[in-house]
């Protein structure tokens, strides 16, 4: 019995010493080692069918390789060239651009000077757009289009340049449906000798305050122009009349010392 339990012990403290190092190994603090596995490629006999095909395959591999650092290797000195010259030129001074009132006169479209209340803001094909009264307002110059024949006040008889008048205040109502407005009045006048249609409208401005909106359609040279302005009230008269001095600089007349009076 006691031969038994010393070889017990023994065994024992044999397999103590096999289990503990292995049981440190595997813990969190012994190395870790990872193995990374490549695949292996199939061994084919030589200069055979499928050895060739293995042999392209890895050489076309190869190539795209070669191709892909190539072309990053360009990139990168295209990128370095870039950056040179853009730190080797000269940095643009930049010029101080003036405002449109102060580059651009402002001119009718005969060539004669507006009124001096008018300063050019912007224009298009077809359109000349001025800001008036201290830019508390604005005035365009359009050509509407060609003149269809003569024009024409009498009786129910109504034209300008052979434009029904009914049709340029169909166009005037419906802007001003647009733009929240309504028409007060329309007349026609003479201003330097021929007939002007006139459509007097009003609008709703910032403020709960009425602006007053002056609509002129003349025929000038085969075409027929429209001078539209929108104004407070309270300096609405004046730019009638500055209204009225445009029509004059189109039709290429002077203006009269006295200014035209205004017909109801």
């Amino acid at each position: 019995m006691v031969v038994r339990a010393i070889a017990l012990s023994i065994a024992l403290l044999i397999g103590l010493g096999t289990i503990i190092p292995l049981a440190t190994d595997m813990a969190e603090a012994g190395p870790k080692k990872s193995r990374r596995y490549k695949k292996k490629q199939k061994k084919y006999k030589k200069y055979s069918k499928r050895w060739w095909r293995q042999y392209r395959a890895n050489l076309r591999r190869k190539k795209a390789l070669q191709a892909r650092r190539r072309n990053m290797r360009l990139r990168q000195l295209r990128l370095a060239r870039l950056r040179s010259n853009d730190t080797a030129k000269p940095q643009p001074t930049v010029a101080k651009t003036k405002p449109v009132e102060e580059k651009a006169p402002s001119l009718l479209p005969s060539g004669e000077a507006a009124p001096s209340g008018w300063k050019r803001s912007q224009a298009s094909g077809s359109e000349l757009q001025f800001s008036v009264d201290g830019g508390n307002g604005s005035a365009a110059i359009s050509v509407v289009g060609p003149a269809m024949g003569e024009s024409v006040d009498a009786g129910r008889t109504r034209a300008v340049g052979g434009v029904p008048t009914t049709s340029l205040r169909r166009e005037v109502i419906n802007r001003m449906v647009r733009e929240n407005g309504w028409v007060v009045n329309d007349y026609q006048k003479e201003i330097g000798g021929k007939s002007v249609y006139v459509v007097v409208a009003q609008s709703q401005g910032t403020g709960g305050r009425v602006n007053s909106r002056m609509f002129y359609f003349t025929e000038v040279n085969g075409r027929i122009y429209s001078v539209a302005t929108n104004s407070q009230t309270d300096s609405a008269e004046r730019i009638a009349e500055e209204s009225e001095k445009v029509i004059y600089s189109l039709q290429g007349r002077s203006r009269p010392i006295q200014a035209a009076v205004r017909e109801e």
